[in-house]
C-alpha cells in the first residue's frame, strides 16, 4: 500500500511530493487535472490532498506537512518544544504568508479583468509586497544554511518552489535576496528535490 499525492506539478503540492521522496516512502502522485471529479473529492478544489495507506484523504498543505512528520516520525519535527515553535513558524509563513502574498498576484494577472496598465501598476505593488516578505527570510538566512538551521526541511522545499513563480511575472520585479537566492541553489540540487521534480515531469527554473 502506497500514498496517493494530487498535484498540480510546480505548485505548493510539489513540496509535499519533495518531503515525499525525502521520507524515502513509496507514493503515487496524480495530477489535479486528471482526476474529472476531483472538486468531489476535494470540495475547495484544490491541491495538495493526500490519501494514506488507510484511505483517510487529507487536504491543507500544513496538516499533511505534519502528519507526515509525525506518521515518519522524521527529525525534521523538532522534539525541543522550542525548537518546534521555530520550525511552525516558519512553516506557517510559508503556508499562510508567503504563499498568499503570491496568491494575490496570480489572481490580479489571470482571474481579475481590468485595464492593462492598471494590471501593472497593481501587481508592482504587490511585488515590493512579497519582496519585503523576501526580505525577512533573507535576513533570517544570514547566519543560517538553512531556515530552520543546519539540514534542510520542507520549510525550505516551499521556500525555494515559491521563488520558481517569479518566473509567471517576467516584467515585474521581485527581490530575493542573496541569501535566498543562496538557499534555493543549494536546495534545488538536493537529490530529494530533483528526484521529485523529475517524479512530476517538470524542471525547475529558477527565477530570472
Amino acid at each position: 500500500m502506497m500514498y496517493t499525492i494530487y498535484t498540480i506539478p510546480g505548485s505548493c503540492s510539489s513540496g509535499v511530493v519533495v518531503l515525499l521522496e525525502k521520507l524515502q516512502v513509496e507514493y503515487t502522485a496524480v495530477k489535479r487535472e486528471a482526476v474529472p471529479n476531483y472538486s468531489e473529492i476535494v470540495p475547495t478544489n484544490q491541491v495538495p490532498a493526500l490519501k494514506t495507506p488507510e484511505g483517510q484523504l487529507i487536504t491543507e498543505g500544513a496538516a499533511i506537512a505534519l502528519y507526515l512528520l509525525e506518521k515518519h516520525q522524521s527529525d525534521m519535527l523538532p522534539a525541543d518544544l522550542s525548537q518546534k515553535a521555530e520550525f511552525l513558524r516558519w512553516l506557517m509563513f510559508d503556508y499562510a504568508t508567503l504563499h498568499p502574498a503570491y496568491g494575490k498576484m496570480f489572481a490580479i494577472k489571470f482571474r481579475v479583468q481590468m485595464d492593462e496598465g492598471e494590471r501593472t501598476k497593481v501587481l508592482q505593488q504587490l511585488s515590493a509586497a512579497v519582496s519585503g516578505l523576501w526580505a525577512i527570510l533573507d535576513r533570517e538566512l544570514a547566519q543560517k544554511r538553512f531556515i530552520c538551521g543546519d539540514d534542510p526541511t520542507i520549510v525550505d522545499y516551499l521556500a525555494t518552489i515559491y521563488t520558481g513563480w517569479g518566473n509567471n511575472f517576467p516584467d515585474i520585479k521581485i527581490e530575493l535576496g542573496k541569501n535566498v537566492e543562496r538557499l534555493v541553489d543549494e536546495v534545488s540540487a538536493l537529490p530529494e528535490f530533483q528526484a521529485a521534480y523529475k517524479k512530476e515531469k517538470i524542471e525547475f527554473k529558477k527565477a530570472v
